[in-house]
């Protein structure tokens, strides 16, 4: 295995593009990679991303990321004024992203959490997409904590498929309805599962795969922990509903009565 320090161009590019990503101001967080600290290849690829961007500092953590293969895996801490910060991910080519992000306000808030992850995939004609996540929510101190979207977009997880510097979104945007736990005088979690959606479009090419996370969270010392995916692959051919295989075969049908009928004549 090799530990990787990759570039954010084409991000950057996808940021500005779509709007997605609150403006960053100068400062980024301390951050520390899977817990070691350890160091990092002199090697910069273009295309395997992760970042964080808190109440506006965005913190590159791409160098935290371990490339094998075809798959590519990330454990991060993130150190904010506002919050920490532990994020995940594993990255295939083959392709799919799986990522999770656990937040502990340190401040009441509401503070704004985007997360961004990028992996190039095996360059192909895609036609299909899907997206999942859920988060559980624990109240802080306030006794009452709620996740929320945010003004960066209106979904929580939103995937892309990007051909070089153009990126498309995949039209699985996923969820909007808020998680809320509220427990005085006592300490509740409460799940909300976002559920899943997917969707189909006609065969694109696409070389690389991003999933976006965004929401906001308020009260100091809540938790909010986040689990998602993005995949992309190709959509199944379509199957007949019985209705139409019906007439199919009752076309036929007629088709070969009259063709018997010509016959005998």
């Amino acid at each position: 295995m090799q530990r990787l320090a990759f570039g954010a161009g084409k991000y950057a590019t996808l940021a500005v593009m779509t709007g997605l990503l609150i403006p960053s101001v100068a400062r980024a967080d301390e951050f520390r990679c899977g817990g070691s600290g350890a160091s990092v290849s002199a090697a910069i690829p273009p295309s395997l991303l992760a970042t964080a961007n808190i109440n506006g500092a965005l913190t590159n953590v791409s160098q935290c990321i371990i490339t094998d293969g075809k798959q590519s895996s990330l454990t991060a801490t993130i150190f904010s004024p506002f919050a920490t910060v532990e994020i995940r991910a594993l990255m295939n080519a083959d392709p799919f992203i799986t990522f999770g992000a656990t937040t502990t306000n340190l401040i009441p808030g509401p503070t704004t959490f985007a997360f961004l992850f990028g992996t190039p995939i095996v360059p192909g004609l895609y036609s299909a997409a899907t997206s999942t996540g859920g988060v559980s929510v624990t109240d802080g101190a306030g006794g009452s904590t709620t996740v929320a979207t945010s003004a960066i977009y209106p979904k929580f997880i939103s995937g892309y498929g990007t051909l070089g510097l153009v990126p498309t979104n995949l039209g699985v945007d996923l969820g909007t309805s808020p998680c809320v736990a509220s427990g005085l005088p006592f300490t509740v979690t409460t799940t909300c599962n976002q559920g899943s959606t997917s969707s189909t479009f006609a065969p694109t090419l696409y070389d690389n795969l991003e999933a976006l996370l965004t929401y906001t969270q308020n009260d100091t010392a809540s938790i909010a922990s986040w689990s998602g995916a993005v995949t992309i692959g190709t959509a199944p051919p379509r199957v007949p509903e019985p209705t139409s295989l019906t007439l199919v075969a009752t076309g036929a049908l007629l088709t070969l009565v009259q063709f018997a009928r010509r016959r005998r004549h």
